[in-house]
């Protein structure tokens, strides 16, 4: 598959995501929802942050988890390890991460879309990365991401990549599922006009993995409950959150995009899907994708 940069002729990309919670409120709502999609996944997950087997009991693992936001998961590893390790959480939103950090973390920014200091390739025990590969487009490609992060792992290192299926369940109310199709939609549209213009796009992340030299590539599939699905009433309330709360910003994003692929389901996606998540809930599929090098 290819690795090479794509030509940018659309202001389409999720940077208009990223503009518009800063301008919002300077990322205030953004932390309470990155909060809240990260407990309500762990959560479906049944508290496993990791799936990739590394040994967390040998101390001194050098990790590193790309596109970190707010630091959350690397917090969650830090509690759940019995020994201690070093830390490096990555972003582009510096204004994201926790103040103080966690011991032995640093954070630094670095964007998914550029290469990764070259001293730092062949350093890492475990590369972890979750819900940010759309932010690549148009510019590089999925290939180009995930051979970036294949890259900075020792040999017996491991990757470990979260992203969301987006294919309908047919158990979800009619709402539930045009969320689904209106992220895939987004993402396929990210690359119109090339080969990653397809549905159900990160399906493929085992494959990539695999084209990128990692081996003992596996994948899993997880259901994540959202709104009254959800059994767990914290998780219940924070599922309901999180799954509206990012629509008016995929959407803002959509409105660049040739109106042509604009659906008028769309215009009221927002306060529908909140009424038939609070009542009946709803279901997505996410993708847990590992390989070693």
């Amino acid at each position: 598959m290819s690795t090479t940069t794509m030509s940018v002729t659309s202001s389409a990309t999720m940077t208009v995501f990223m503009n518009k919670t800063k301008a919002d409120d300077d990322n205030v709502s953004e932390q309470v929802r990155l909060e809240d999609q990260h407990e309500t996944v762990i959560y479906a997950m049944g508290g496993k942050a990791l799936y990739a087997p590394v040994d967390l009991a040998t101390p001194g693992l050098r990790i590193l988890d790309s596109a970190c936001a707010n630091g959350r998961w690397i917090k969650d590893l830090i509690a759940a390890s019995p020994a201690k390790h070093e830390y490096v959480g990555t972003d582009v939103v510096e204004s994201l991460y926790p103040d103080p950090p966690p011991e032995g973390t640093q954070f630094l920014d670095q964007s998914i879309k550029e290469s990764f200091p070259e001293a730092w390739k062949g350093t890492f025990d475990l590369v972890h990365q979750r819900l940010v590969m759309a932010a690549a487009g148009p510019e590089r490609t999925p290939s180009f991401v995930v051979q970036n992060l294949a890259d900075m792992l020792k040999e017996g290192g491991w990757l470990q990549m979260v992203e969301v299926a987006t294919a309908p369940l047919p158990q979800n109310p009619a709402s539930q599922n045009q969320y689904i199709d209106m992220l895939d939609t987004l993402y396929a549209n990210l690359y119109a006009g090339t080969e990653y213009k397809k549905l159900n796009l990160w399906s493929t992340l085992p494959q990539e993995m695999e084209a990128a030299g990692l081996k003992n590539v596996q994948k899993q599939e997880v259901i994540v409950s959202y709104g009254a699905a959800v059994a767990n009433p914290y998780i219940r309330e924070r599922s309901l959150r999180t799954a509206v709360a990012g629509v008016p910003n995929f959407l803002s994003v959509l409105k660049k995009m040739p109106r042509n692929i604009w659906k008028s389901e769309w215009n009221d996606l927002e306060s529908r899907l909140y009424k038939d998540l609070k009542e009946t809930g709803g279901y997505t599929r996410y993708i847990v994708t590992w390989g070693q090098k």
